[in-house]
């Protein structure tokens, strides 16, 4: 009988799916590095990235937020009293409906979105400092088709 570790990714999607959730954590620490300077971390500041893409027109629930972010809501429910706290965002109950609550990003959201996101936009791009723009391009395309 031959002995097969269970260990040893079966095939090469398996192999790629690994590397996948190693190069995620990866990611997710050299964001979370960036983003440690001023004092958010990425969870926070995708939230505020969303709210801003949304801006006040179109002010969004706690549940469309956990909705669009694919996480739960009791998380959002956290993030969003961490954001309130340090003045970011604002979450208004609306008067018709009191279980209903818009959430909109403030000036100072806007501020820090503003002083972020260059340092933000650059570790991104420093994650494929090792690929060729063909390379790049092409490894972007892949991972939208996989639309996870």
């Amino acid at each position: 009988m031959e002995e097969h570790s269970i260990t040893i990714p079966p095939n090469a999607r398996a192999r790629l799916g690994e590397v996948l959730l190693q190069i995620s954590d990866d990611i997710l620490d050299a964001v979370n590095a960036t983003l440690k300077e001023f004092q958010i971390s990425e969870s926070k500041f995708a939230l505020l990235m969303l709210l801003f893409n949304t801006r006040v027109e179109q002010p969004l629930q706690p549940s469309e937020i956990a909705d669009y972010l694919g996480i739960r809501r009791a998380s959002v429910t956290k993030q969003l009293i961490w954001l309130e706290e340090h003045q970011l965002i604002t979450r208004t109950i609306i008067p018709e409906d009191q279980r209903r609550v818009h959430v909109t990003i403030t000036e100072e959201g806007f501020r820090l979105l503003n002083l972020a996101l260059p340092h933000y936009w650059q570790t991104c791009a420093d994650l494929t400092n090792k690929l060729t723009e063909e390379e790049t391009a092409r490894l972007l395309e892949l991972l939208t088709k996989m639309d996870i």
